[in-house]
């Protein structure tokens, strides 16, 4: 008895998928091992400040709410468009407080007004004709102008990554490895620090010499920190 012998097109697949197995791609060979490092570094710039800020008080007393506020509006309206001449000054109001004592049975209103300038003259000598006019001064501060503290903050942040990546440059150089790539970087800024000068509250209405402030140079620091692929 003679048996079938398998169609010459099927046995021809049997060879020709043999023949595609045998020439399959070996698997590729596992990723060299690397080293995660992470450093932070902080760089500071100091810029000496080119805005000033005063803030000032009026503040009324008397047996009447009524009585009290009118003496605080009056005042403010004043004083604000006083301020409001004196060109290069930025004049705004601030907090509005009543409030009774029950002890003494009076009533004291007070608000706030805030100047700010470039220019430091204009604005004490326009400060200083307000405090004696009976307004008190609640606070002077020196910072920097928008413009001046994007540049500083840029400039910090440049010089905190340049040297966060040749730290990583030198740890990977004593591990006996490069650096592959940076995997993750994240910049923080610092707030601003104001150099501030208090001055004492008035107590009665006299002439005032404008007040004096010498201020210090403002730092301004960015902290980065990342992850770095270090590799033989």
């Amino acid at each position: 008895m003679v048996r079938p012998s398998l169609p010459a097109l099927a046995l021809g697949g049997i060879v020709a998928a043999g023949s595609a197995w045998a020439q399959a791609p070996a698997p590729a060979a596992a990723p060299e091992a690397a080293t995660v490092l992470t450093l932070s570094e902080t760089a500071e710039v100091l810029r000496a400040p080119d805005e000033v800020r005063a803030t000032l008080r009026v503040e009324a007393r008397g047996a009447s709410a009524a009585a009290v506020q009118a003496q605080v509006n009056g005042a403010m309206a004043k004083a604000l468009e006083q301020a409001r001449g004196v060109q290069g000054v930025q004049a705004s109001t601030g907090g509005y407080w009543t409030s009774r004592n029950e002890e003494k049975r009076d009533w004291t209103a007070t608000q706030t007004l805030m100047l700010r300038s470039t220019e430091a003259t204009p604005l004490l000598e326009l400060t200083g004709a307000l405090q004696g006019q009976g307004l008190a001064m609640a606070g002077l501060d020196w910072t920097l102008s928008r413009p001046r503290e994007v540049e500083a903050r840029k400039e910090a942040g440049e010089m905190a990554i340049t040297a966060l990546r040749q730290r990583a440059e030198a740890v990977a150089g004593q591990l006996g490895l490069h650096v592959a790539n940076l995997r993750k970087l994240q910049v923080d800024v610092a707030s601003q620090p104001m150099p501030r000068m208090r001055v004492a509250m008035m107590a009665a209405r006299q002439e005032a010499a404008p007040p004096v402030s010498a201020p210090e140079a403002v730092p301004v620091s960015a902290t980065v920190s990342g992850e770095f692929v270090l590799r033989p």
